[in-house]
């Protein structure tokens, strides 16, 4: 049986240096603040919450509250070039996942 506090988020995710703390809106890299829109941290707050599998565009559409799903692609580019090209890998007609060596360099 789920209790509700099973439903919440963590308070922080960390991958590496990258920290993420859904619940107060935030993202971190070596301590620093990251300026991500509200879409941004959803994206990559999915993305980290679900590291060990490959996510479709459509449930990170979700994730993120974008209304089209092509959106995805618009969002991944902006956080490619906050986070570099090698923090996300695409899966041929798939999706994408996370690719937690990025953040231990």
């Amino acid at each position: 049986m789920r209790t509700a506090t099973d439903r919440e988020p963590r308070t922080k995710l960390c991958v590496g240096y990258l920290e993420i703390e859904p619940r107060a809106y935030r993202a971190a890299i070596h301590g620093r603040s990251l300026p991500l829109s509200p879409s941004q941290l959803e994206l990559l707050n999915a993305l980290v919450t679900n590291r060990d599998r490959v996510i479709s565009r459509a449930e990170l559409a979700q994730a993120a509250g974008l209304e089209h799903a092509a959106s995805v692609d618009v969002v991944l580019s902006s956080l490619r070039r906050l986070l570099g090209e090698g923090f996300v890998r695409n899966v041929r007609n798939r999706g994408w996942i996370l690719e937690p060596s990025a953040f231990e360099r």
